[in-house]
């Protein structure tokens, strides 16, 4: 490239520039130093001089912006300078950036110069704002690409524009749906709703240059989309007409206000983002884009971006791209995973590895729980064929890449294989010492086991240095957090390997120390204990989870739930065999096991707390039961007591998880718990809550007054007093 109307390469550090035939600029985004694409002070001043030389060229006459990253077109705001903001209280450069934002994509969208985007891998928050400020989006479907404004779930609300161009784009139902929830829209999807124009197969190359890029199905279509519209005036095509008459005026208010019930209903008042974020689509949907990017949508975004929730939500975010970041991938990792025990974890656990490529050979010794499993993961990959997410033909690859066996010979082949049979301690040594007779010797065994730790299991093992833990949670789709468990003889390469298929499954990979309960259960455990012991004292089911769910616990699932209900759906058996065995830990892992098993009727299925969302009458049944066999008197509780009852132990056990050295940081104890039981994310964590809502050694003497009147099992270990957390 030459002369006055080019652009040199070597001018920019993020973009990458070639002029090609017929006038049309290619523009590559390659943010230098990051794996990902971010929107920052340094990339959009870059991004503003591309976009004025186009304007300004009478040699150009259109522009194509893709991504040299592969698997990623832009992740959106650069978080990490957001952080930095929050932390120092200062939010000029954030402000500057985006009046800054607003103002370039304006121009590019009023420019009489087509402006396409090939939008291949994912495509977040600020980087789909830049999306839609382009004329055309053409998307091919590649499994990495996606679609989503997920700025909610960061506290905030899309903040380049995006409260006011998705509604005009896709209609106000559906934009309300995507910014309200922040969920992810996948290319079929995205189509459908009328988010992109157009839709490819493309292959991806290997290479990211702009050379190599221009050979790619996508890349050719948006040229040649770029040069169609260079000769005909550029005009945003209207909405449909049922999407006109949802967004007009009379029915906006209606839509508006069944949005905020639908957020209210599932998130309560905990987060404001979503209704203030539908505020900013109602307020300026009646005035032109960039007024209301400047007016309305601005203002409210930099009130939320100076909130503690903002700068927790944020907070938590960096630390799973650490989590992320502090692993060894190996580059070589398995192709085929074999999985020990079809059951409801294993089950799962194949369905996943399936998804994302693997051959897995899913074995047990019951040819019924393997058609019962096969048949579960299908269910699974039906659901998402109804969403649109996945073709029927892709549902086809992903059966038939799980092949289901009684045979452990069939598994020897595998380089990894997971471990999810029964919780019982002589089988999960049974099954290590048949898959050691089996497996090839470099051969990976990553156990899911939830309750016994791995020196246990691989207490007879031939060769313990190839063993691992992989402990899932359920249900295995949705939960993002694995913990990764190392003994003092798991290999460096065992660990890698687990951490790189977790990763690779799209999960946060937190190594955790081996010791009973891990990290997450052993935690967990003295919340769930201490709401039976309550029970047991005749405080009412309804009480206890109506004091858990008003702090927030599991809000962001969108199914807020108390510590009652979160034992209904694990599982009484499971959830008293893990009790069972963190008695180990001494006295302060105490629950009530007569009263559990009253809830497991011979011959008959487990009782729950709840039926239909109501207290099981069969379950306080079976609570009088206990309390006529067991008298205790147990006086007046205040909700504070109750409350305090249930989370205090939980920062005493954190605390002595870090003493342990089960964790190194506290950060990853805050993280494990928001993503592994669903502790408020708005409250930044466990340990961030403790210190930011207590002083030091509070904690300590609060324990210490609930011991005096409650028991032994309260009594603070000494760091809670000394500030060792």
């Amino acid at each position: 490239m030459s002369n006055g109307d080019t652009i040199s390469p070597g001018e920019f550090k993020h973009f990458k520039t070639v002029v090609l035939n017929e006038g049309i600029l290619l523009a590559g985004f390659d943010y230098s130093g990051k794996s990902v694409n971010v929107l920052n002070v340094e990339s959009m001043t870059e991004w503003q001089k591309i976009v004025q030389f186009a304007e300004q060229s009478a040699v150009i006459k259109g522009v194509v912006l893709v991504s040299l990253k592969e698997g990623n077109f832009c992740a959106g705001a650069d978080l990490e300078q957001m952080h930095h903001a929050q932390r120092q209280r200062s939010f000029q450069e954030m402000e500057q950036l985006v009046i800054a934002a607003h103002r370039l994509f304006d121009e590019m969208e009023r420019s009489p110069k087509p402006f396409v985007v090939a939008v291949e891998g994912a495509c977040l928050g600020g980087g789909l704002e830049l999306a839609m400020a382009c004329h055309v989006r053409m998307t091919s479907t590649h499994p990495k690409t996606c679609f989503a404004l997920p700025e909610v779930k960061l506290g905030i609300l899309p903040g380049f524009g995006g409260t006011q161009r998705l509604p005009r784009l896709i209609g106000l139902p559906e934009a309300l749906g995507m910014i309200t929830t922040g969920k992810t829209v996948f290319p079929r999807q995205a189509l459908r709703m009328g988010l992109v124009e157009g839709m490819v197969t493309s292959i991806p190359s290997s290479v990211r240059t702009l050379e190599r890029v221009q050979k790619e199905t996508l890349v050719q279509a948006a040229i040649a989309q770029a040069r169609v519209l260079c000769s005909v005036p550029v005009r945003r095509p209207p909405l449909r007409a049922s999407l006109r008459f949802l967004s007009g005026p009379g029915i906006r208010t209606l839509v508006c206000r069944y949005a905020r019930h639908q957020v209210i209903k599932r998130v309560r008042h905990f987060y404001p983002a979503p209704l203030r974020a539908i505020d900013a689509v109602g307020r300026g949907i009646g005035l032109s884009i960039l007024e209301g990017s400047l007016t309305v949508e601005k203002p409210l975004l930099l009130d939320l971006m100076a909130s503690q929730i903002s700068s927790h939500l944020v907070g938590l975010f960096l630390a799973g791209e650490e989590v992320k970041r502090n692993i060894a991938t190996i580059p070589a990792a398995a192709a085929r995973v074999g999985v020990l025990g079809a059951g409801l974890m294993g089950s799962q656990i194949a369905g996943q590895l399936a998804e994302k490529g693997y051959e897995v050979v899913l074995r047990d010794v019951s040819s019924d729980i393997l058609a019962k499993a096969i048949g579960r993961i299908h269910k699974a990959q039906i659901a998402q064929v109804r969403k649109r997410i996945i073709l029927p033909s892709d549902l086809r690859y992903r059966m038939m890449r799980v092949a289901p066996t009684i045979h452990i010979k069939d598994v020897s082949l595998a380089s990894l294989v997971i471990e999810a049979v029964s919780e019982k301690l002589d089988v999960k040594r049974a099954v290590l010492a048949e898959f050691e007779s089996e497996a090839h010797p470099d051969a990976i065994l990553a156990t899911n086991t939830s309750s016994y730790t791995l020196a246990d299991i691989a207490a007879s093992a031939v060769h313990p240095e190839r063993c691992v833990g992989l402990h899932f949670f359920n249900p295995v789709a949705k939960m993002q957090l694995v913990e990764v468990v190392r003994a003092s003889f798991t290999s460096d390469m065992a660990l890698a390997q687990a951490c790189s298929l977790a990763k690779r499954l799209g999960k946060f990979p937190l190594v955790v120390h081996d010791g009973p309960g891990f990290l997450v259960n052993r935690i967990l455990s003295r919340y769930l204990a201490e709401a039976v012991i309550m029970v047991a004292e005749g405080i009412s089911v309804l009480r206890i989870d109506t004091v858990a769910k008003n702090f927030g616990m599991a809000v962001d699932s969108g199914h807020p739930m108390g510590p009652l209900e979160l034992l209904d759906l694990i599982g009484l058996p499971v959830a008293l065999h893990v009790l069972t065995s963190l008695a180990v830990l001494g006295s302060r892992i105490e629950s009530r096991d007569a009263l559990l098993r009253n809830f497991l009727p011979e011959g008959k299925p487990p009782l729950t707390f709840w039926k239909s969302e109501k207290e099981n009458p069969q379950a306080l049944d079976a609570v009088a039961n206990y309390r006529r066999a067991n008298p205790s008197e147990a006086g007046p509780i205040t909700d504070d007591i109750l409350h305090q009852r249930l989370f205090f132990p939980m920062v005493d056990e954190a605390v002595r998880c870090l003493n342990d050295k089960i964790v190194e940081h506290p950060w990853q104890v805050d993280f494990a718990l928001t993503y592994g039981i669903g502790f408020p994310a708005f409250r930044g964590g466990l340990l961030t809550w403790a210190r930011q809502t207590m002083t030091q050694g509070q904690v300590a003497q609060e324990l210490e007054s609930l011991a005096i009147k409650y028991g032994k099992r309260f009594e603070p270990c000494p760091a809670l007093s000394n500030g060792g957390w």
